[in-house]
């Protein structure tokens, strides 16, 4: 059996490599996945879990190997891969849903990144109007 610590561990230290939108987007999925299944103890849903966590980190790991900062940077990393339409029409409800949520958080991530990456080149501050932004010191 794996030992899930070891993994979530391994796939956070991994997401280091991603772009800073693609991590945390991918932090938090991939807490909330272990938290939801830390009281879960038949193994029929624990091996498959594993198995698929583990599928992923080794897929990053490829992935992510010889990419230099400089080329993570922007939306066309070639990280990750396509779903397999069989695949999106087995999954239940809840996660289908949860698929739809996480590309749309991704989507909204890169369109933030394109804007902070468009106000740099042309000079400019880009401010958002988020509310739990800091406040400016004089």
């Amino acid at each position: 059996m794996v030992n899930a610590k070891h993994l979530f561990r391994n796939i956070l230290r991994t997401h280091r490599r991603l772009p800073q939108e693609m991590r945390f987007v991918g932090d938090q999925y991939v807490r909330a996945e272990f938290r939801s299944h830390r009281a879960v103890t038949d193994k029929r849903f624990l091996e498959p879990f594993f198995t698929q966590w583990t599928s992923y980190l080794d897929l990053l790991k490829e992935q992510t190997q010889d990419l230099s900062s400089e080329r993570m940077e922007g939306s066309s990393t070639g990280i990750g891969k396509h779903l397999d339409a069989d695949l999106i029409e087995r999954l239940d409800d809840d996660k289908a849903e949860q698929l739809l949520e996480l590309h749309q958080a991704s989507v909204t991530s890169e369109e933030e990144a394109a804007k902070n990456s468009d106000g740099a080149k042309q000079g400019g501050a880009n401010v958002s109007n988020n509310a739990s932004a800091p406040p400016k010191r004089a």
